[in-house]
């Protein structure tokens, strides 16, 4: 019986927290504790319990502004372009392989770490993050992965695309990497690993043994291949080397240095950066074994070309025998012709070809062919020099069998390129050939309207899903060569009447909504009426670009140096090749010659503009390979002040037309990050050659802000500093710049240790900043005209309320007060702009109340007196010596003698020209203030005081010489 209460406890205890379990479910509805904006979430922090499960559905994204770490029974589902973004780290690694279940979209750690693989988990999924590190448990990616600093990939894992980072590190062994790898600092590669891929790093390290890449190398600064390791491909780098034994690289060698181990190899061409005729392999240290230009040994000389390996025709599959049609012809240095032959040749093209070269462009668009009688014409081609590989035809994209029929009569297709769904006009031109001259073409059908049939194709790239639309002058609308205007183009015709003109050529408006080359075809066959028996049909090829590229709205303010923010908090912001009518254009970056289409980022300055101002460049390629026509954009970074647009081009025109796609984003105002306060510390040079500093350093007993201190109303400089989020000057800050509100950027002090008092200390208060001269002005800031690239100094004092010479309210007297100085700034139609902590720096110093004390003395009449004069500050409870001051000073001009009684006269006291200097406070022996004797018969006081300097008033010292009539007087003196 206990057995079974256990046992119902026990099944009680679990099903409650199964009941608990929680399943947060991002599919377009609203999220406990996360804001929506359409199908964007937004969430301060994910806190989730043992067994939560996170779903994001396609089309959704969700951003966590924190970091989230999930253990090994809750669970992640994702799938097509779901994005799951953290604004701090991303740690799945210990959830168990059956609860991850991400078989699309991307996964972002912003600003923080990507961990995987303490499990041996499997996903398909776009990786971001500041630091990525996968697991050693045979971690499966199929994915783009990409770093701001270092990736590290243990043993066993199977990533499936491209790698880049600052650092990589493909630890251990036996990896297999199917992609390209990237790295801008170094690349380390372990042992037994695979790629299939190129790599691309200053360093790269290939660790022993059995490392196999295969693809292209570049490493500008070195390269270590160990033992056993081998490179499928060419090598492009500076000092290069295969160590001992049987390294080895398959293809051509580039490089500064190359140094061979024990039986290495370079199978093909050894070519030295620096080459020279007459030492070609002077790059070349040879510990291989074998020597040189022997059939193992190294082989140098300027670099090869790949050699000609066959010619690929572009034909129509239509021709007229009244036309001397021409073909496109490419000279291939490879089999997938991804590669051109650019050392020249001459080709003929039959039937009816004549000898035609091919220049270093390795492509010749107008080789002509003929044909006289209708009939099948199958293309031939032979060249000089040969080739190793078979002719290949193509036609609209895809490989043909190489035939032109050509007609008596028939259609001529052709359209000006054109952007995505702008109308625009398609030319079909009715010919046949002349019944007098066979050579000549004459239009059929002039001034009447013919139903004809028509189709198109995918061309390049070879897949699609919109079709043209062709305006049908009978239905007065557009006709769609698809089941819909949705569907993809129909492998069957389309009935579409268009009207010929007097020359035989109808134009007929065409649309289409998405991006390529796209084939059409007219044919027409009527089974009655005078045209029975007509057989006529002909193709040609428009192309159609992209209208613009389209940025997500970004916010109209944004701080210079951070990426830019979107106008809807949490979205993400994207770049996207849109059509006339805004529509996504989904076949753009799928174009089979996408290394043409390249995509360039950039920025157009609007504002400010003077002689001068700073106007650095936003650059980068924009990878919209395979993307469906829309990116995720790259950090939309502007280090500087002004307004600017973020631009988006073509580098060329679109599949070689001369369309050129652009867009640009909204206007963007970009302001200071932060200001930063800061000290001018000068050098002083003191007597004798040494050198001290200002503001004073501190020393013992006293403990400053800053480690810097000045008197109250002592004069001193500080600079304020316009600067981006890496902490440079935003020079485009300046005076010039009628952008900026030219009022000032005000300053105000504030107790350093709380930052809640301004003005400290509170008790005294009504200290004041003001411009540090004789009779002061009060100063609330420094004005932006005296900004000069992001940049402005200004002398300032701070003063207390109160002197020292309050001689019955001590409480007058402020305490060494440590005070920060804080700059603001309110940026027009921005925000503020502050020098405050975490971003800015404030500078900061003590300040102390001092004094001059001059001190009282005595002695005889026939002797002189020697004045310790002091310079001192209050330290709360009472005057103590400045031991950190070895530079305030004072002339024998600034000492008044006043008050002289008995027989003294005060214009009889004079002082030698010259200036008196405190060391660490205090006038030194051989320089202090001397009064002279005033000789035998002179006696009496005279009060002495030196009031000159604002910032240390003075007190009145009393010297007493000689003997008062009361009585006698026996004096002590001290010997100097």
């Amino acid at each position: 019986m206990r057995l079974l209460h256990i046992f119902a406890a026990l099944t009680l205890l679990l099903g409650s927290s199964l009941a608990h379990a929680v399943t947060l479910n991002f599919n377009g509805g609203d999220v406990d504790n996360c804001s929506r904006v359409g199908n964007l979430y937004t969430c301060a922090s994910l806190n989730l319990a043992d067994t939560d499960v996170i779903i994001i559905a396609s089309g959704n994204g969700v951003t966590v502004n924190s970091s989230l770490s999930m253990s090994y029974n809750q669970g992640l589902t994702m799938s097509g372009n779901a994005a799951l973004t953290v604004k701090g780290s991303l740690d799945i690694k210990d959830i168990k392989p059956a609860n991850l279940k991400v078989t699309g979209g991307s996964l972002s750690a912003e600003g923080g770490t990507f961990l995987m693989g303490a499990q041996e988990q499997t996903i398909t999924a776009n990786i971001f993050a500041t630091t990525i590190k996968m697991g050693s448990n045979n971690v499966t990616v199929t994915g783009k992965i990409s770093a701001k600093g270092q990736v590290d990939i243990a043993s066993g894992s199977v990533i499936n695309g491209p790698i880049s980072g600052s650092v990589v590190n493909i630890l251990a062994a036996n990896t297999r990497i199917q992609g390209d790898i990237t790295a801008t600092t170094s690349l380390t590669i372990g042992s037994g690993s695979q790629v299939t891929g190129n790599l691309k790093s200053p360093t790269i390290d290939l660790k022993p043994s059995g490392l196999l890449v295969t693809g292209d190398v570049e490493a500008s600064n070195s390269l270590s291949i160990s033992s056993g390791n081998g490179i499928k491909g060419n090598v492009d780098a500076g000092e290069v080397t295969l160590d001992s034994s049987n390294a080895y690289i398959t293809g051509n060698a580039k490089v500064d240095h190359i140094t061979l181990g024990w039986q290495g190899r370079v199978q093909q061409t050894i070519t030295c950066k620096a080459y020279t005729p007459s030492n070609p392999c002077s790059c070349v240290t040879n510990n291989s074994g074998w020597a040189f230009n022997e059939p193992m040994g190294p082989k140098c000389g300027p670099g090869t070309q790949s050699g000609l390996h066959h010619f690929q025709i572009e034909h129509s599959l239509t021709a007229l025998t009244c036309q001397t049609p021409t073909v496109k012809v490419t000279a291939c240095a490879d089999a997938s012709c991804s590669a051109l032959y650019k050392s020249g040749a001459s080709v003929t093209v039959s039937p009816g070809g004549v000898p035609t070269q091919i220049d270093t462009s390795g492509v010749n668009a107008n080789v002509m062919v003929r044909q006289t009688t209708v009939g099948i014409a199958t293309l031939g081609l032979v060249s000089t020099p040969a080739t190793t590989g078979a002719l290949v035809c193509k036609s609209g994209g895809s490989t043909s069998n190489c035939q032109i029929s050509f007609l008596a009569s028939g259609f001529q297709v052709s359209g000006f390129p054109r952007y995505a769904e702008d109308a625009a006009v398609l030319e079909i031109s009715a010919l046949q050939t002349s019944s007098g001259n066979k050579d000549v073409c004459v239009p059929m059908f002039a001034g009447q309207n013919k139903e004809l049939n028509l189709t198109c194709a995918y061309s390049n790239p070879d897949k699609g899903t919109l079709p043209a639309r062709i305006f049908d002058s009978g239905k007065n609308s557009y006709v769609a060569l698809a089941g819909s205007d949705q569907s993809s183009c129909a492998a069957l015709s389309s009935k579409v009447i268009v009207t010929f003109g007097a020359d035989g050529v109808a134009r007929p408006n065409m649309l289409y909504a998405d991006a390529g080359a796209l084939l059409l075809t007219a044919s027409y066959k009527p089974d009655s009426g005078s045209d029975k028996g007509l057989d006529m049909s002909g193709s040609g090829t428009v192309i159609v670009a992209p209208k613009q590229f389209l940025f997500t709205k970004l916010a109209p303010t944004q701080r210079a140096g951070l990426p830019a923010a979107p106008l809807t908090p949490g979205a993400t912001i994207t770049l996207s090749a849109v059509n006339a009518a805004g529509a996504v254009t989904k076949n753009f970056g799928n174009e089979s010659n996408i290394a043409v289409q390249k995509v360039v980022l950039d920025r157009s300055l609007l504002a400010p503009v003077y002689t001068g101002v700073i106007n650095p460049e936003v650059g980068g390629d924009l990878d919209f390979v395979k993307k469906g026509g829309a990116i995720e954009a790259p950090p939309l970074v502007w280090p500087e002040v002004g307004k600017i647009n973020f631009t988006a081009a073509l580098q060329k025109g679109y599949l070689d037309s001369t369309l050129t796609s652009s867009g640009a984003s909204d206007a963007v105002l970009f302001y200071p990050h932060h200001f930063v306060t800061e000290l001018v510390i000068k050098q002083v040079d003191l007597p004798g050659g040494a050198k001290t500093e200002f503001p004073f350093p501190c020393s013992t007993p006293l403990a400053c802000a800053g480690n810097r201190a000045v008197y109250s109303r002592q004069p001193f400089d500080l600079t304020i500093r316009a600067r981006n989020a890496a902490a440079k000057e935003t020079k485009n800050f300046d005076a010039r710049n009628g952008d900026i509100n030219k009022t000032q950027v005000s300053l105000v002090p504030y107790d350093a240790a709380t930052v809640k008092n301004s003005y400290p200390p509170t008790d005294p208060s009504g200290s004041t900043l003001t411009d540090g001269e004789t009779v002061p002005a009060a100063v609330t800031g420094i004005p932006v005209t005296r900004f000069k690239e992001g940049v402005a100094t200004r002398t300032i004092a701070y003063s207390f309320p109160a002197a020292y010479a309050v001689p019955k309210e001590l409480k007058a007297l402020a305490s060494p007060t440590n005070v920060l100085l804080r700059a603001t700034y309110g940026y027009p139609a921005a925000g503020n702009v502050s020098s405050a902590s975490p971003d800015g720096i404030d500078a900061q110093l003590t300040v102390l109340t001092g004094r001059l004390m001059v001190p009282h003395d005595y002695g005889s009449e026939r002797y002189p007196v020697r004045l310790a004069v002091q310079a001192q500050y209050w330290d709360g409870k009472t005057w103590v010596t400045s031991l950190l001051d070895s530079i305030s000073a004072f002339s024998n001009t600034q000492v008044v003698f006043a008050n002289c009684k008995k027989t003294l006269v005060c214009t009889d006291f004079k002082l030698a020209n010259g200036t008196y200097t405190v060391n660490n406070g205090i006038l030194p022996p051989n320089r202090r203030l001397t009064l002279a004797a005033p000789g035998v018969g002179k006696s009496g006081s005279v009060d002495v005081s030196v009031p000159g300097l604002s910032y240390l008033p003075s007190t009145t010292g009393t010297v007493v010489f000689g003997v008062f009539k009361s009585g006698p007087v026996i004096y002590l003196r001290e010997m100097y």
